[in-house]
C-alpha cells in the first residue's frame, strides 16, 4: 500500500505529536479522504522521517501521532542544476522530474539568449517551488529540492563545486572525467537555453573551471539534457548516504 507523505516544519512537531493544517490537511481529507487510524509518513525536511496515524481530525488541523522514526542525511554528493530559463511548460517539466530523480538544488539562470519578464520572477519561483514540492512528497524523498533565487550566468561561481560540468552538443569532451564523481561532496552542472549558450558564455564558465562535455551524437533538447545528464550522475555517484 502506498501512504501519504508529507514535509512539516520543526514547528509543527510536539513530543510525540506532528500537526498538519493548510492545504497539506485538505489534501490529505477532502483528496486522499484519510480517516482516523490511517497512516501518514512525514519529513522534517531535517533530522527525520516518521512514521505517524491519524489520531484526531480538527477544522483546522490532523493530529498524527508518531509512531515511529528513523534519521536521515543528506546524500553525498550534493548535486545543484543550473537551468537556464525555459518556456513554461519545458521549465515546469525539468523542475518536476529533476525532483523526482534526486537533484538537490534548482538555480534558474538568465543567459544572453534567454527571454524572461524580471517583475514575473517572483511568482514564477513560487509556482516553481510548489511542482518541486509536490514531486519531492510524490517521489518520498528525505529532503525537499529547493530551487533558488535566479542568477546570472556570469554571476555562478563555478569554484563552489568539486565538479561542474557544461554539457554542450559542439563539444570535444569525451566524459572521461565522469569517473570522479564518486569522489566529491558537491556537483554542479548548467544547461542552456533553447538556442545553446551565446558566444563568451561558454568559454567564461570553462575559464572558470567548468569542465565541458559532449551526450554523443543526437542534439538533446533542453529538457531532456537536463534529465538525462542527471539521471547519468545519480547513477554513476550510486546514490550515497
Amino acid at each position: 500500500m502506498s501512504y501519504p507523505y508529507f514535509f512539516v516544519n520543526s514547528g509543527s512537531i510536539e513530543g510525540n505529536r506532528i500537526k498538519i493544517g493548510g492545504e497539506d490537511l485538505n489534501h490529505l481529507i477532502n483528496v486522499l479522504r484519510r480517516k482516523a487510524g490511517d497512516t501518514v509518513y512525514i519529513s522534517d525536511n531535517a533530522n527525520y522521517k516518521y512514521k505517524t496515524e491519524i489520531i484526531d481530525i480538527k477544522k483546522s488541523e490532523v493530529i498524527l501521532l508518531i509512531k515511529d522514526k528513523r534519521k536521515i542525511a543528506k546524500k553525498i554528493p550534493q548535486i545543484t542544476l543550473y537551468q537556464c530559463i525555459l518556456k513554461k511548460n519545458s521549465m515546469e517539466f525539468v523542475i518536476q522530474k529533476s525532483t523526482e530523480i534526486g537533484v538537490d538544488r534548482i538555480i534558474p539562470v538568465i543567459s544572453g539568449r534567454v527571454i524572461v519578464d524580471k517583475r514575473k520572477i517572483a511568482g514564477k519561483l513560487n509556482r516553481w517551488q510548489k511542482i518541486s514540492n509536490s514531486a519531492s512528497k510524490q517521489s518520498k524523498r528525505d529532503f525537499k529540492c529547493e530551487i533558488l533565487t535566479p542568477e546570472d550566468i556570469n554571476s555562478i561561481k563555478v569554484s563552489d563545486y568539486d565538479l561542474f560540468y557544461v554539457p554542450y552538443e559542439e563539444s570535444s569532451g569525451n566524459g572521461r572525467s565522469l569517473a570522479e564523481v564518486r569522489d566529491v561532496s558537491s556537483i554542479g552542472y548548467i544547461i542552456g537555453p533553447e538556442g545553446s549558450f551565446k558566444i563568451g558564455e561558454l568559454d567564461s564558465l570553462k575559464d572558470s573551471g567548468a569542465r565541458e562535455i559532449r551526450f554523443g551524437e543526437n542534439i538533446y533538447r533542453s529538457e531532456t539534457a537536463a534529465i538525462y545528464f542527471l539521471s547519468v550522475l545519480d547513477y554513476l555517484t550510486g546514490n550515497q548516504q
